[in-house]
């Protein structure tokens, strides 16, 4: 199912359209992440920037797949100075208890760490969850 699709469009329509899309299920992943760096640092990430943006959109994979249904969409645009990803699933939502990303959760339990470490990765986070579905937007500064 995975398979980036290049949203198009001249440079002046980066900002507000995709630069990329994906859709993605249990063993798009890998696919998944390759691309995004690969489309992150043509955004221009780099280095550490690069690698934390990475990590924080598998992190928001691997929620959508565990929590979210199994299958979900990623995509990317630019918007001025920051390089914006959207996950969005169609699962149940996340429970009010789960969304404090003020402190890390304990070592005791399995689980309960993504949303936590988003927030560590990540210049800014938003997350919009419902019965209908979560969406979750990141954001790193790009150069």
């Amino acid at each position: 199912m995975a398979g980036g699709e290049p949203a198009g469009g001249a440079d002046g329509e980066i900002r507000s359209r995709p630069v990329m899309m994906w859709g993605f299920g249990p063993g798009d992943a890998a696919v998944v992440r390759r691309d995004v760096a690969a489309e992150a640092r043509r955004q221009g990430l780099t280095g550490g920037g690069c690698h934390d943006f990475v990590l924080a959109v598998y992190e928001g994979m691997a929620n959508a797949v565990r929590h979210g249904g199994g299958y979900g969409r990623v995509r990317l645009w630019r918007a001025g100075g920051l390089l914006c990803c959207e996950i969005s699933d169609d699962g149940p939502g996340i429970p009010a208890r789960c969304l404090d990303r003020s402190r890390m959760p304990g070592h005791e339990g399995v689980g309960g760490r993504g949303l936590w470490l988003i927030a560590q990765l990540s210049d800014k986070v938003s997350v919009e969850t419902g019965e209908k579905g979560t969406v979750l937007r990141i954001a790193k500064i790009a150069s």
